[in-house]
Order: structure tokens, then C-alpha cells, then sequence
């Protein structure tokens, strides 16, 4: 019995432990965000002028533009100073 509870717990938590949502926080400079901000702009420009097949161009594109879509919409500000002393 004590074998069956103990196979039932660590099934659980293994099968509950893929269902949870992970989160990732990544802090950068308002400066930082900024740069790479611009230079995925102008990635998308010079991969637009390129010799490259159309539907590669598409794919690229598509996948900053989502890339800065998701940044836009779950982006965050701390005005809180962590400079240190």
C-alpha cells in the first residue's frame, strides 16, 4: 500500500511539474532594450533588401516582428534603482 502511494505521489508530481507554466525574467537597461530594439529593425531592413528567396524573407520577418510583438506586450518597467553603492 505504502509502495502504491509512493509510486502514485512521484507520478503526479512529474506529470504536474510539465502542465505548470514557467515563466523567464530577463532585465536589461532601458538603454539595452533600446539597441537591440533598433538593430532587429535593421536586421528586418537589410534581410528586405537582400537576394535571399522571398518565402525566407517572409519567415525571417515574421519571426522578429513576433519576437518584438511579444516583448511589446509583456514587457515590464522597475523604476526601482538596484545601483549599488
Amino acid at each position: 500500500m505504502k509502495k502504491k502511494l509512493l509510486v502514485l505521489s512521484v507520478v503526479s508530481v512529474s506529470l504536474l511539474s510539465f502542465v505548470a507554466e514557467k515563466f523567464v525574467i530577463i532585465k536589461f537597461k532601458e538603454e539595452q532594450v533600446n539597441y537591440h530594439w533598433q538593430n532587429l529593425n535593421n536586421t528586418k531592413q537589410l534581410i528586405n533588401r537582400s537576394s535571399l528567396p522571398h518565402d525566407q524573407v517572409v519567415y525571417i520577418i515574421g519571426s522578429i516582428d513576433s519576437l518584438q510583438k511579444d516583448i511589446q506586450l509583456n514587457v515590464t518597467i522597475d523604476s526601482t534603482s538596484t545601483s549599488k553603492k
